[in-house]
């Protein structure tokens, strides 16, 4: 990524969240930890944001809580074949008629895409993914909780305990998530990580769309434990050790190949 994109990007998440950790910026950059703090300090000195200790602070800082993790808008940039992939094979344990519960996230997303027109009844607590789903007739029943929308994470949160998920019964859990090692499947922001345990609690069984990236990424926000998850599915991007740490708590992991060019290949499916 070119430095004058970095900037830009710094920039605009600092304004978005009102400040922003250093690690943060990292992460989501995919640049070392001196290039981020080198650009931290030149838009400091041309007054564009304050650096802080440990991160970076907006000149005009924000009231509402900015959400902890990757935006769903730099998120859908990544590993895009992968998660068409994943996508692909998760539809495959969908049948008509069905109640699935969708969690906000870029892979749960190509999920929606694939299921426009189905005759569903599903239970989502993202907008983008609601608005996707009812943009086919006939299609869906689609139902989302009440609650703050957060743009930025095109999700909907509530602080409190009945939001109207609690009256929904799904067959299936779709979830991404941030992180997936041996804890289990972990995310970044509280809020997130409440509202996506409420959703575990309302599934008979719990799927993981994770990419092999997410398998390299930890949080102490635990969602759901290891052992709790019915299926996981990744990419081949995975390490044979981290396959078989997965496949030692889960009963069943699907590995999934994806064509480098960017669109989904014929895939394989190892449990």
């Amino acid at each position: 990524m070119l430095e004058r994109e970095r900037h830009r990007l710094i920039v605009k998440l600092t304004n978005e969240r009102s400040i922003i950790a250093l690690s943060d910026l990292v992460d989501m950059l995919d640049a070392s930890e001196a290039t981020i703090r080198r650009d931290i300090a030149a838009l400091d000195r041309n007054g564009e944001l304050r650096r802080v200790r440990g991160g970076a602070e907006a000149l005009r800082p924000r009231h509402q809580h900015q959400l902890a993790g990757v935006p769903f808008a730099m998120s859908r940039d990544v590993n895009v074949a992968q998660k068409e992939a994943i996508a692909r094979e998760a539809a495959m344990l969908i049948e008509d008629g069905m109640s699935v519960i969708l969690n906000a996230g870029s892979t749960t997303f190509e999920l929606a895409r694939l299921l426009r027109g189905r005759s569903l009844d599903v239970l989502t607590n993202s907008f983008s993914i609601a608005s996707e789903l009812l943009s086919a007739r006939p299609g869906c029943r689609v139902t989302i909780p009440s609650g703050t929308v957060y743009p930025e994470h095109n999700i909907i949160l509530s602080s409190f305990e009945h939001d109207g998920t609690e009256s929904f019964a799904g067959e299936i859990l779709f979830m991404s998530c941030y992180g997936l090692g041996r804890a289990g499947a972990t995310e970044m922001d509280p809020l997130i990580a409440r509202a996506a345990q409420k959703l575990v609690r309302r599934a008979e069984r719990v799927v993981v769309l994770a990419d092999s990236s997410k398998l390299r990424m930890r949080s102490s926000m635990l969602v759901a434990p290891l052992e709790d998850i019915d299926i996981v599915i990744t990419d081949s991007g995975a390490g044979e050790a981290e396959i078989a740490l997965l496949r030692s708590l889960c009963p069943d992991v699907r590995v999934m190949e994806a064509a480098a060019g960017g669109k989904a290949s014929a895939m394989r499916s190892t449990s």
